[in-house]
This record gives C-alpha cells, structure tokens and sequence, in this order.
C-alpha cells in the first residue's frame, strides 16, 4: 500500500510512537534501518519508495514518497526502512535466576544512550536479563534501541521494577558499585550467581537500594574525577565479574 498524506493513520500512529506515553498504550515501538529490522519482528514495515532492499519476508509494508519517509523517520541519514514492533511482555515474576545467574540490575538509570550501552555491554557479556527500576529510561526509546546495536533484542529486559522486592527476594549475590564500597571490584569474589547493582548518573544509588545490596564495591578512581559515567562502571563491573566466571 502506498501513502501519500502526513494525515493517513499509520503515519500517524508512527509519528505518536516517538513519545512514550504512546509507547506505554498501544504497547508498540519502532526500529529504524535494516540491522535493527532484521533483529526485530515488526508488526508491518514502513519503506521510502526508492527503498531497493528485500521486503519480501514482511507481512505489512507501507510505502511512501522520499519526503514524507524522511519527515518521519528519526535518523539524519535514514536507510529508507522501519518498522513498528510489539514491546515484549516480560514480567520479573517469571525470571528464575539459576545457580549460575548473571543480571545487570539499573535503579533510575536516565539517559537513553547509557542505557543501551548498558543492555549491549550485559549482552556482550552474556547476562540473562536487565532488571530496571522504575525511572530508568525507556529501552524502546529510538536512541536507546540504537545505542544496544540490537542487543535489546537478545535477552530480557525488565521495567519498571520494584527494586525493593526483587533484592529482598532473590537468591542472587548482588554487588552494588558504590564509592562507600569497602574494597575494590577487583578484590572482591563475583564469580557464581551475581547481580549487578548500577545507580543514577547524578545521584548513584539511593541509601535503600544500597542497603539492600549484598556488598558495596568500589571501582578505583586514582585521578581527579569524583564520579564516573553510568555506562561506564556499568562495563567495568561486569566485565569483572565475567573474568572471574571464565578464568
């Protein structure tokens, strides 16, 4: 089917997507070029009309006209393909974290690029899931998705969790990274099953969160800076913990 109006509904429905009050209801997200696609099951495809990659394997596509394409899409150079995919329905009940769990758990994590960055780093690493509380930024949002690489695609990630009572509940070793740790990440035993505790970019981990932990650990920081970015400690920690599982 081709568009032509900025006023047909399924331009529209893209359009609202962009937002995440949107997202929350119709319980829809959109990816944007042909990696990201071909990571994703979409609902239906949207393509610009010189678009010359194989649409074939999509049950819905969508043309239209170059401008209106590139009015919607949200990249500066768009490959002339997007799709709009269903928010996977995971529910935190239903995680069961084995003798050898791995999880990277995020309390109000807030920019979108570190938190794709996160999800592709515990991916790389081979977590089981991404835990987030409530105020972490939105994983379907369009930097977000483009920041995991499609690594968003390939493990679970929990929202809007309730931190409290998952770290009350689970059996999983949890090692918060905090500058109150009593001793360094690198002394400190991670292997078995272990859980990833990494906190706001501004304020770290609140006192509660904390308290919870099983152990504060530090990561060392000999020069000036009295904070590190999110993303960052994020991938130190746990490629800490993942030397020590394969070593």
């Amino acid at each position: 089917m081709y568009i032509e109006s900025s006023q047909n509904k399924i331009i529209k429905e893209i359009n609202s997507l962009k937002q995440k009050k949107y997202r929350d209801k119709t319980g829809l997200f959109i990816v944007e070029g042909e990696r990201l696609i071909s990571e994703a099951s979409p609902e239906y495809v949207l393509a610009r009309e010189d678009y010359t990659g194989d649409l074939d394997g999509f049950e819905r596509v969508y043309t239209t006209s170059a401008a209106l394409f590139d009015r919607v899409s949200d990249t500066v150079s768009p490959q002339g393909i997007l799709g709009v995919c269903k928010i996977p329905e995971n529910n935190i009940n239903e995680f069961v974290g084995g003798e050898n769990a791995f999880v990277v758990i995020l309390e109000r994590v807030a920019d979108p690029g570190n938190l794709g960055t996160i999800i592709r780093t515990a991916d790389a690493a081979g977590a089981d899931a991404v835990i987030l509380s409530e105020g972490c930024a939105d994983p379907y949002n369009l930097k977000t998705i483009r920041s995991t690489m499609g690594s968003v695609f390939h493990l679970p990630v929990y929202r809007n969790v309730d931190l409290k009572a998952f770290l009350r509940d689970t059996k999983i070793r949890t090692f918060a990274a905090h500058l109150k740790g009593a001793k360094s990440c690198y002394d400190t035993d991670m292997s078995g099953s272990v859980g990833i505790i990494i906190g706001n970019e501004a304020n770290g981990l609140s006192d509660e969160i904390s308290g919870l932990a099983d152990e504060l650990v530090k990561i060392p920081m000999p020069g000036r800076a009295e904070s590190m970015n999110a993303a960052v400690a994020a991938g130190i920690m746990i490629y800490e913990a993942v030397r020590q599982r394969i070593k």
